[in-house]
């Protein structure tokens, strides 16, 4: 049977939406996909799986140009992406690019060390710091991955004395045989791996070593012992167990309250 125009144009009408309800649904699905116009974060490749960074140091300071008197403390910053290990990092100063001499071995991975500048150094414009790690992932290495400042820093030939003093107890005072009495003392010596060594002195001789190895931080709580006789000649005697900061010296800079303090029994 013949069909006239308006019937044969809404047949095809009829065919066509039959066709675009079938191929819509999978038309949908491709572009959900990403098969087809894909998003800018597709071509960007923020999907991709993320590259971790390589393992590095970095010297940030002393890092060139700088100046510095020797006896002065120095804070020796870096940054890293390395775990913290039992082995740490080591920090050596060079001229140039020689090594001259160990700093600090076995320093925690803190970004940061207070560098106390030896008064032996010589004065110049050549020096500069490496800083080295001595493990990677758990393991030491001897030094695996390291930098060296970029450039040359400056020592003078102003030196600055190093110095120890005993601030309290520092004499006159009367303390009870098992109390506890804050030590303090100031330094221009820096904090090293030994530390610092705090003994209590009656008359000329040693009696008691209070704290053998305590940082120094200027400050030690000290509990006075039972054991201890009652008397009014007491001082005490502060001294670094460190030369540099690097180097062990069994006491090179020390000193003694100015006067005797008094122990006595509750």
């Amino acid at each position: 049977m013949a069909l006239s125009y308006n019937q044969n144009k809404e047949f095809r009408l009829i065919f066509i939406n039959s066709i675009v309800i079938r191929i819509l649904p999978y038309w949908f699905l491709i572009s959900g996909c990403g098969l087809f116009n894909p998003s800018s974060e597709k071509e960007s490749g923020t999907n991709d799986i993320p590259i971790p960074d390589p393992l590095y140091i970095r010297v940030n300071y002393p890092n060139g140009g700088e100046v510095f008197d020797p006896g002065s403390i120095v804070t020796i910053l870096w940054e890293s992406n390395l775990d913290t290990c039992e082995w740490g990092m080591e920090i050596s100063l060079y001229i140039e690019n020689d090594e001259d001499e160990l700093v600090h071995v076995n320093t925690a991975n803190t970004g940061l060390f207070q560098w106390y500048i030896n008064t032996d150094l010589g004065s110049g414009d050549h020096y500069k710091i490496w800083i080295e790690s001595l493990c990677a992932n758990g393991e030491y290495c001897g030094g695996c991955y390291g930098d060296l400042s970029d450039s040359i820093f400056i020592l003078t030939d102003n030196i600055i004395e190093p110095y120890v003093g005993v601030i309290h107890p520092n004499g006159g005072g009367i303390y009870t045989i098992g109390s506890q009495v804050e030590i303090l003392w100031d330094s221009n010596l820096g904090n090293c791996t030994w530390g610092m060594n705090i003994l209590l002195t009656k008359g000329t001789d040693p009696v008691l070593t209070i704290n053998h190895g305590p940082p120094d931080s200027g400050t030690f709580n000290w509990q006075i012992p039972d054991t201890l006789d009652v008397g009014d000649d007491y001082k005490v005697f502060i001294e670094s167990l460190c030369s540099g900061g690097g180097s062990y010296c069994a006491g090179c800079h020390g000193d003694e309250s100015d006067d005797s303090f008094s122990l006595v029994n509750n």
